[in-house]
Protein backbone atom coordinates (compact mmCIF):
# COMPACT_ATOMS: atom_id res chain seq x y z
CA UNK A 1 0.00 0.00 0.00
CA UNK A 2 2.92 2.53 0.20
CA UNK A 3 3.60 1.89 -3.13
CA UNK A 4 0.24 2.41 -4.45
CA UNK A 5 -0.69 5.14 -2.39
CA UNK A 6 2.45 7.54 -2.73
CA UNK A 7 1.18 9.15 -5.91
CA UNK A 8 5.01 8.46 -7.58
CA UNK A 9 3.86 6.69 -10.05
CA UNK A 10 -0.36 6.18 -11.17
CA UNK A 11 -2.50 8.48 -9.67
CA UNK A 12 -3.33 6.78 -5.72
CA UNK A 13 -6.91 8.11 -6.19
CA UNK A 14 -7.74 5.06 -8.77
CA UNK A 15 -6.14 2.90 -6.46
CA UNK A 16 -7.74 3.67 -3.80
CA UNK A 17 -11.10 3.64 -5.69
CA UNK A 18 -10.91 0.52 -7.22
CA UNK A 19 -8.68 -1.59 -5.71
CA UNK A 20 -8.45 -3.47 -2.41
CA UNK A 21 -5.82 -3.90 -0.56
CA UNK A 22 -4.08 -7.25 0.89
CA UNK A 23 -5.22 -6.58 4.64
CA UNK A 24 -8.68 -6.20 3.52
CA UNK A 25 -8.90 -9.15 1.54
CA UNK A 26 -7.81 -11.44 4.14
CA UNK A 27 -10.23 -9.51 6.49
CA UNK A 28 -13.18 -10.70 3.81
CA UNK A 29 -12.29 -14.04 3.57
CA UNK A 30 -13.14 -14.98 6.99
CA UNK A 31 -16.42 -13.04 7.22
CA UNK A 32 -17.71 -14.79 4.34
CA UNK A 33 -16.79 -18.18 5.94
CA UNK A 34 -18.78 -16.86 9.41
CA UNK A 35 -21.86 -15.67 7.28
CA UNK A 36 -22.05 -19.54 5.38
CA UNK A 37 -20.85 -18.51 2.36
CA UNK A 38 -19.41 -21.19 0.12
CA UNK A 39 -17.15 -21.04 -2.84
CA UNK A 40 -19.49 -22.15 -5.89
CA UNK A 41 -18.70 -23.03 -9.70
CA UNK A 42 -20.36 -20.46 -11.58
CA UNK A 43 -20.63 -22.43 -14.33
CA UNK A 44 -23.02 -24.75 -12.72
CA UNK A 45 -25.78 -22.54 -11.88
CA UNK A 46 -27.29 -22.52 -15.63
CA UNK A 47 -27.69 -25.19 -18.58
CA UNK A 48 -28.65 -24.90 -21.98
CA UNK A 49 -32.21 -27.10 -22.99
CA UNK A 50 -32.98 -28.50 -26.33
CA UNK A 51 -33.79 -25.56 -27.88
CA UNK A 52 -30.37 -23.19 -26.22
CA UNK A 53 -32.03 -21.23 -23.93
CA UNK A 54 -30.45 -20.73 -20.49
CA UNK A 55 -31.85 -22.32 -17.67
CA UNK A 56 -31.26 -22.23 -13.52
CA UNK A 57 -29.61 -24.93 -12.95
CA UNK A 58 -30.88 -26.05 -9.42
CA UNK A 59 -27.90 -25.37 -6.56
CA UNK A 60 -27.36 -28.33 -3.81
CA UNK A 61 -25.33 -27.28 -0.55
CA UNK A 62 -24.87 -28.36 2.75
CA UNK A 63 -28.18 -26.29 4.80
CA UNK A 64 -27.93 -23.55 5.16
CA UNK A 65 -24.61 -22.51 3.64
CA UNK A 66 -25.21 -20.01 0.58
CA UNK A 67 -23.24 -20.23 -3.01
CA UNK A 68 -20.51 -17.22 -3.37
CA UNK A 69 -19.30 -16.44 -7.02
CA UNK A 70 -15.71 -14.28 -7.11
CA UNK A 71 -14.03 -12.85 -9.82
CA UNK A 72 -10.84 -10.70 -10.28
CA UNK A 73 -10.69 -8.55 -13.22
CA UNK A 74 -8.10 -7.78 -15.70
CA UNK A 75 -5.16 -10.59 -13.91
CA UNK A 76 -2.70 -8.96 -16.95
CA UNK A 77 -0.44 -6.88 -14.65
CA UNK A 78 -0.04 -4.02 -16.06
CA UNK A 79 2.62 -1.71 -16.88
CA UNK A 80 1.83 1.23 -15.37
CA UNK A 81 1.23 -1.17 -12.26
CA UNK A 82 4.71 -2.12 -12.22
CA UNK A 83 6.30 0.66 -9.34
CA UNK A 84 2.78 0.55 -7.09
CA UNK A 85 3.35 -2.24 -5.32
CA UNK A 86 1.44 -4.94 -7.41
CA UNK A 87 2.50 -8.50 -8.32
CA UNK A 88 4.48 -8.21 -11.44
CA UNK A 89 3.38 -12.03 -12.82
CA UNK A 90 1.87 -15.36 -11.61
CA UNK A 91 4.25 -18.28 -11.51
CA UNK A 92 4.17 -21.76 -10.54
CA UNK A 93 6.19 -22.75 -7.83
CA UNK A 94 8.59 -25.84 -6.83
CA UNK A 95 5.25 -27.04 -5.01
CA UNK A 96 3.30 -26.91 -7.47
CA UNK A 97 1.15 -23.85 -6.78
CA UNK A 98 0.51 -20.76 -8.86
CA UNK A 99 2.17 -17.93 -6.70
CA UNK A 100 2.79 -14.08 -7.51
CA UNK A 101 6.13 -12.72 -8.14
CA UNK A 102 6.14 -9.39 -6.03
CA UNK A 103 8.66 -6.50 -5.86
CA UNK A 104 9.05 -5.43 -2.78
CA UNK A 105 9.90 -1.48 -1.84
CA UNK A 106 13.42 -2.21 -0.91
CA UNK A 107 13.63 -3.30 -4.79
CA UNK A 108 13.91 -7.33 -3.98
CA UNK A 109 11.72 -9.70 -6.40
CA UNK A 110 10.32 -12.75 -4.49
CA UNK A 111 7.39 -15.14 -4.80
CA UNK A 112 4.56 -14.46 -2.47
CA UNK A 113 1.46 -16.32 -1.39
CA UNK A 114 -0.37 -13.08 -1.11
CA UNK A 115 0.09 -10.64 -3.99
CA UNK A 116 -2.88 -11.23 -5.66
CA UNK A 117 -6.51 -13.13 -4.60
CA UNK A 118 -5.73 -16.50 -6.09
CA UNK A 119 -3.09 -17.57 -3.42
CA UNK A 120 -4.43 -15.76 -0.84
CA UNK A 121 -7.78 -17.92 -1.98
CA UNK A 122 -6.10 -21.23 -2.28
CA UNK A 123 -4.30 -20.80 0.56
CA UNK A 124 -7.76 -20.12 2.92
CA UNK A 125 -9.36 -23.19 0.86
CA UNK A 126 -6.26 -25.99 2.06
CA UNK A 127 -7.43 -24.18 6.10
CA UNK A 128 -10.91 -24.26 5.38
CA UNK A 129 -12.03 -26.82 2.76
CA UNK A 130 -15.26 -26.30 3.93
CA UNK A 131 -15.42 -22.98 2.30
CA UNK A 132 -15.32 -24.48 -1.69
CA UNK A 133 -17.84 -26.51 -2.99
CA UNK A 134 -16.45 -29.52 -4.30
CA UNK A 135 -13.05 -27.58 -4.68
CA UNK A 136 -14.78 -24.64 -6.28
CA UNK A 137 -12.40 -21.15 -6.09
CA UNK A 138 -13.85 -17.81 -8.48
CA UNK A 139 -13.03 -16.35 -11.84
CA UNK A 140 -9.95 -15.04 -13.40
CA UNK A 141 -10.44 -12.62 -16.11
CA UNK A 142 -7.38 -10.85 -18.14
CA UNK A 143 -7.75 -8.61 -20.85
CA UNK A 144 -5.21 -9.05 -23.48
CA UNK A 145 -3.57 -5.95 -24.87
CA UNK A 146 -0.77 -6.42 -22.53
CA UNK A 147 -1.31 -10.19 -22.53
CA UNK A 148 -1.80 -12.46 -19.50
CA UNK A 149 -0.75 -12.85 -15.99
CA UNK A 150 2.14 -10.72 -16.68
CA UNK A 151 3.71 -12.31 -19.91
CA UNK A 152 3.50 -10.36 -23.02
CA UNK A 153 2.05 -12.92 -25.23
CA UNK A 154 0.60 -10.14 -27.33
CA UNK A 155 3.28 -8.59 -28.20
CA UNK A 156 5.60 -11.03 -30.30
CA UNK A 157 7.56 -8.75 -31.94
CA UNK A 158 8.99 -7.60 -28.88
CA UNK A 159 10.76 -10.92 -27.96
CA UNK A 160 12.99 -13.47 -30.36
CA UNK A 161 11.20 -16.84 -31.49
CA UNK A 162 12.42 -18.96 -28.59
CA UNK A 163 11.48 -16.26 -25.80
CA UNK A 164 7.88 -15.89 -27.18
CA UNK A 165 7.21 -19.50 -27.11
CA UNK A 166 8.64 -19.75 -23.66
CA UNK A 167 6.26 -16.83 -22.70
CA UNK A 168 3.13 -18.58 -24.06
CA UNK A 169 4.27 -22.33 -22.45
CA UNK A 170 4.14 -20.10 -19.42
CA UNK A 171 0.52 -18.91 -19.58
CA UNK A 172 -0.70 -22.00 -20.98
CA UNK A 173 0.78 -23.74 -18.07
CA UNK A 174 -0.31 -21.33 -15.39
CA UNK A 175 -3.70 -21.26 -17.24
CA UNK A 176 -3.61 -25.11 -16.94
CA UNK A 177 -2.83 -25.15 -12.86
CA UNK A 178 -5.31 -22.58 -12.43
CA UNK A 179 -8.61 -24.48 -13.62
CA UNK A 180 -6.78 -27.71 -12.60
CA UNK A 181 -7.22 -25.93 -8.83
CA UNK A 182 -10.47 -24.78 -9.09
CA UNK A 183 -10.46 -21.98 -11.07
CA UNK A 184 -12.37 -20.62 -14.40
CA UNK A 185 -11.03 -18.63 -16.31
CA UNK A 186 -13.09 -15.51 -18.14
CA UNK A 187 -12.53 -12.82 -21.12
CA UNK A 188 -12.92 -9.74 -19.83
CA UNK A 189 -11.98 -8.24 -23.12
CA UNK A 190 -8.77 -7.56 -25.21
CA UNK A 191 -8.43 -3.44 -25.16
CA UNK A 192 -10.99 -2.63 -22.00
CA UNK A 193 -11.82 0.41 -24.18
CA UNK A 194 -14.21 3.13 -22.88
CA UNK A 195 -17.00 2.24 -25.29
CA UNK A 196 -17.60 -1.08 -22.97
CA UNK A 197 -18.88 1.84 -20.73
CA UNK A 198 -22.24 2.74 -22.76
CA UNK A 199 -23.56 2.54 -25.97
CA UNK A 200 -20.62 0.25 -27.75
CA UNK A 201 -21.64 -0.48 -31.78
CA UNK A 202 -21.48 -3.90 -33.20
CA UNK A 203 -18.04 -3.43 -35.04
CA UNK A 204 -16.04 -2.32 -31.66
CA UNK A 205 -16.93 -5.42 -29.45
CA UNK A 206 -16.60 -7.75 -33.13
CA UNK A 207 -12.83 -6.00 -33.22
CA UNK A 208 -12.51 -6.16 -29.58
CA UNK A 209 -13.68 -9.79 -28.60
CA UNK A 210 -12.37 -11.65 -32.60
CA UNK A 211 -8.85 -10.64 -30.98
CA UNK A 212 -9.10 -11.80 -27.41
CA UNK A 213 -10.49 -14.85 -29.22
CA UNK A 214 -7.79 -15.51 -31.31
CA UNK A 215 -4.80 -13.85 -29.50
CA UNK A 216 -5.95 -15.14 -25.79
CA UNK A 217 -8.03 -18.12 -25.81
CA UNK A 218 -5.36 -20.48 -27.48
CA UNK A 219 -3.42 -20.01 -24.64
CA UNK A 220 -5.20 -19.37 -21.70
CA UNK A 221 -8.23 -21.88 -22.60
CA UNK A 222 -11.74 -22.19 -24.01
CA UNK A 223 -14.18 -20.10 -22.30
CA UNK A 224 -18.21 -19.14 -21.79
CA UNK A 225 -17.42 -16.52 -19.40
CA UNK A 226 -17.51 -12.88 -20.23
CA UNK A 227 -16.70 -10.56 -17.43
CA UNK A 228 -17.76 -6.80 -18.46
CA UNK A 229 -15.08 -4.29 -18.64
CA UNK A 230 -16.79 -1.02 -16.61
CA UNK A 231 -19.50 -3.46 -15.34
CA UNK A 232 -21.53 -2.86 -19.04
CA UNK A 233 -24.25 -4.48 -20.33
CA UNK A 234 -26.18 -4.48 -23.74
CA UNK A 235 -29.91 -5.29 -24.51
CA UNK A 236 -30.82 -8.87 -24.88
CA UNK A 237 -31.51 -9.54 -28.34
CA UNK A 238 -29.67 -7.05 -29.93
CA UNK A 239 -26.73 -7.58 -32.61
CA UNK A 240 -23.93 -7.11 -29.38
CA UNK A 241 -25.72 -9.82 -27.93
CA UNK A 242 -26.34 -11.96 -30.68
CA UNK A 243 -22.91 -11.96 -31.98
CA UNK A 244 -21.04 -12.31 -27.86
CA UNK A 245 -23.82 -14.76 -27.17
CA UNK A 246 -24.62 -17.22 -30.11
CA UNK A 247 -21.67 -16.54 -32.37
CA UNK A 248 -18.33 -16.47 -29.88
CA UNK A 249 -20.40 -18.52 -27.32
CA UNK A 250 -20.73 -16.15 -23.75
CA UNK A 251 -23.27 -17.25 -22.42
CA UNK A 252 -22.24 -16.33 -18.60
CA UNK A 253 -22.13 -12.69 -18.79
CA UNK A 254 -21.45 -10.71 -15.70
CA UNK A 255 -21.67 -6.82 -15.29
CA UNK A 256 -21.69 -4.86 -12.17
CA UNK A 257 -24.97 -4.41 -10.37
CA UNK A 258 -25.38 -3.68 -6.80
CA UNK A 259 -28.20 -5.92 -6.20
CA UNK A 260 -26.05 -8.86 -7.66
CA UNK A 261 -29.37 -9.88 -9.78
CA UNK A 262 -29.33 -13.39 -11.78
CA UNK A 263 -31.39 -13.48 -14.99
CA UNK A 264 -31.98 -15.80 -17.68
CA UNK A 265 -32.26 -14.36 -20.86
CA UNK A 266 -32.69 -16.57 -24.14
CA UNK A 267 -29.15 -18.39 -24.75
CA UNK A 268 -27.45 -16.83 -21.22
CA UNK A 269 -27.00 -16.49 -17.56
CA UNK A 270 -26.43 -12.80 -16.63
CA UNK A 271 -25.33 -12.45 -13.07
CA UNK A 272 -24.51 -8.61 -11.80
CA UNK A 273 -21.36 -8.77 -9.49
CA UNK A 274 -20.65 -6.50 -6.60
CA UNK A 275 -17.48 -4.31 -6.57
CA UNK A 276 -15.67 -4.95 -3.15
CA UNK A 277 -12.87 -1.90 -3.45
CA UNK A 278 -12.95 1.40 -1.82
CA UNK A 279 -15.23 3.58 -3.07
CA UNK A 280 -17.70 0.50 -2.10
CA UNK A 281 -16.90 -0.08 1.39
CA UNK A 282 -16.27 3.64 1.69
CA UNK A 283 -18.75 5.42 0.00
CA UNK A 284 -21.69 2.92 0.33
CA UNK A 285 -21.05 0.20 2.81
CA UNK A 286 -24.69 -0.84 3.09
CA UNK A 287 -24.32 -2.38 -0.26
CA UNK A 288 -21.47 -4.73 1.40
CA UNK A 289 -23.07 -5.32 4.46
CA UNK A 290 -26.80 -5.80 2.59
CA UNK A 291 -25.80 -9.07 2.13
CA UNK A 292 -21.96 -10.26 3.45
CA UNK A 293 -20.58 -7.96 6.09
CA UNK A 294 -19.99 -4.68 7.99
CA UNK A 295 -17.17 -3.81 5.51
CA UNK A 296 -16.06 -0.82 7.76
CA UNK A 297 -13.79 -2.22 10.55
CA UNK A 298 -11.79 -3.93 7.64
CA UNK A 299 -11.13 -1.07 5.81
CA UNK A 300 -6.87 -0.45 5.65
CA UNK A 301 -5.92 2.19 7.42
CA UNK A 302 -2.90 3.07 4.88
CA UNK A 303 -5.36 4.54 2.93
CA UNK A 304 -5.61 7.89 1.88
CA UNK A 305 -8.77 10.14 2.49
CA UNK A 306 -11.38 9.26 -0.33
CA UNK A 307 -12.87 12.21 -1.74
Amino acid sequence: PELAFDDKGHPAEGYNMWMTTVSEFKAMLPLFLENDFVLYDITEMMELDENGMAQRKDIYLPEGKKPLVISIDDVSYYDYMLPDGFAQRLVINEAGDVVTEVKAPDGTVSQTYDGDVMPIVDQFVKEHPEFSYRGAKGIVAPTGYQGAFGYRITDPDWFTEAEFKQLCDDVKAIAARLRETGWQIGCHSYTHNSFWRGDMTLAEVKDDLDRWKSLMEPYVGETNILITPFGGRFDVGSDVYDYIVNELGFNIICPVGSGMPTSYEQGSMMQDRLNLDGYTMIKHPERVSKFFFDPTPIIDPARPPLD
